[in-house]
């Protein structure tokens, strides 16, 4: 594993996992360097690439001293890189940002001003989707985000059935030692998704919200985007049906069980206990019925 400037105190670490991000590697390690706001560390842990990236990112790193590179020494998946960046990490407040987001210049800046000034555990900000050659897509927020505030029933039930992940976890700020106690990122099953549903659950019965309007951080959102997963699924339908089951009962258990340990009120805990195995049949029965119309819009 290598790694430089690794002993210098800032006030903010920006972690940044990578993994086959050749294509837009560049553009968002330009946008960091390129914030208004300059003392902070850009640490990224590079999951064993083989294309161009290690190259990107060295010769950034020639140029700017606040850049750490680790290449891995072991090939992670989904989410498991966030525990091994944090070790790396010597900021007060993180952000993450992935290898193929677009930051308005004063992300970080915005962000960092509203943490100091509320004195709120996480500030999250607007933003929007877009393709991969940047042509708009929906914002996050039409309004004023839902996830502003105090823990409370109401938008752990939204957050929970929408699925905001990318709203929640990647436009954000918080104190580095609170990101540390809502690690690790927790795999159900070897589908691998729903981590970070299962992490938003643990911050929105935890953490006190602030929110800013601005549109500052832009997500790509692509079919060709890597990541790796060395879990394989099982092939026929019966296995895969019970690695499915498996999968939708652990994310049961473990909301459940952040809910029932978190700071939410215990009226607040007795209900979303009892209504969350409902929920979670609501929830697979929308992502069908989406998975539906879209197999039939690219029918037509």
């Amino acid at each position: 594993m290598s790694t430089k400037n690794i002993n210098k105190k800032v006030i903010l670490s920006v972690i940044m996992p990578v993994y086959e991000g050749e294509n837009f590697l560049e553009e968002t390690i330009n946008c960091i360097l390129g914030q208004t706001f300059r003392d902070f560390e850009l640490v990224i842990l590079d999951n064993q690439s083989k294309d161009n990236s290690q190259k990107i990112i060295k010769s950034f790193q020639l140029k700017d001293e606040r850049i750490k590179y680790i290449y891995d020494i072991k090939k992670r998946n989904g989410n498991d890189c966030f525990s091994e960046l944090m070790k790396h990490t010597s900021g007060k407040y993180v952000i993450t940002v992935n290898d193929d987001n677009y930051l308005d210049n004063n992300f970080f800046k915005t962000l960092l001003e509203k943490i100091q000034n509320t004195q709120s555990d996480m500030v999250v900000c607007n933003g929007r989707y877009i393709d991969e050659f940047k042509n708009e897509k929906k914002k996050f927020f039409d309004r004023e985000s839902y996830l502003k505030g105090k823990p409370n029933i109401f938008k752990i039930i939204k957050f929970f059935l929408k699925g905001d992940v990318i709203p929640l976890l990647l436009p954000s700020i918080m104190l580095s030692e609170t990101y540390k106690k809502m690690l690790p990122y927790l795999n159900l099953s070897k589908f691998e998704n729903d981590a970070d549903t299962l992490m938003g659950i643990k911050i929105l019965s935890n953490l006190s919200i602030e929110s800013d309007d601005g549109l500052l951080f832009f997500c790509r959102v692509y079919d060709a985007h890597k990541r790796h997963h060395d879990n394989k699924l099982p092939a026929n339908f019966f296995s895969n049906l019970i690695e499915k089951i498996k999968h939708d009962l652990n994310l049961l258990r473990n909301c459940i069980k952040e809910i029932f340990l978190s700071k939410t009120t215990y009226l607040n805990k007795i209900i979303l206990i009892l209504i969350f195995p409902f929920l979670l049949i609501l929830k697979r029965v929308k992502n069908l019925f989406i998975e539906y119309m879209v197999k039939l819009k690219n029918f037509l």
